[in-house]
């Protein structure tokens, strides 16, 4: 399914086989898409829809380039969107190894064809009330682990479009945008 940036200069194709949808409420969620521009992403509770994928389904079409990164607390994740428009699209962990990757939803061509919802995490931040409509953070990790193991398994873990063939960051990054 076609993903892109705000402007279209990032076009990326994900093959959303094989994620599964979750909504983050943590302080830090929300700090991002507060420094991106994209409050209006967060549900009415201050919650960031993710679409939790590993990152060797994701392919770049175009506006690798614009690629850039963020970390809001020292060992937090990284959390990437694009210089072009400071669109907010992923978070990832800070080495390949730990094949992981969280899309903003709502930059899918299709965010319903995703489908539901599975959990909800960090409610205790959330800046209102939080339905309890999954399946809880247990499917959540269980899905994590099977991603995992097949990126172990097939030598996927080592084809991600943020860090290059020898496991290094594409973009120094870094910078927190005004």
């Amino acid at each position: 399914m076609q993903y892109t940036c705000r402007c279209g200069q990032f076009v990326a194709q994900i093959d959303t086989r094989e994620g599964v949808r979750a909504v983050c409420y943590c302080n830090s969620c929300r700090e991002f898409a507060e420094k991106t521009g994209a409050v209006d992403a967060l549900d009415s509770a201050g919650g960031s829809d993710l679409y939790q994928v590993a990152p060797y389904l994701i392919q770049v079409i175009q506006g690798a380039d614009q690629l850039t990164w963020m970390r809001l607390t020292p060992t937090g994740p990284l959390r990437w969107y694009t210089r072009c428009c400071k669109t907010p699209l992923a978070n990832t962990l800070a080495s390949r190894s730990l094949p992981f990757a969280t899309l903003q939803s709502h930059r899918f061509a299709d965010p319903d064809a995703l489908g539901p919802v599975i959990c909800r995490v960090n409610r205790r931040f959330a800046t209102d009330r939080v339905p309890d409509d999954g399946k809880g953070v247990g499917a959540l990790y269980r899905n994590f682990a099977a991603r995992m193991l097949k990126s172990y398994l097939t030598g996927g873990w080592r084809r991600t479009p943020f860090f290059d063939e020898k496991g290094a960051l594409i973009d120094p990054g870094g910078a927190v945008p005004d």
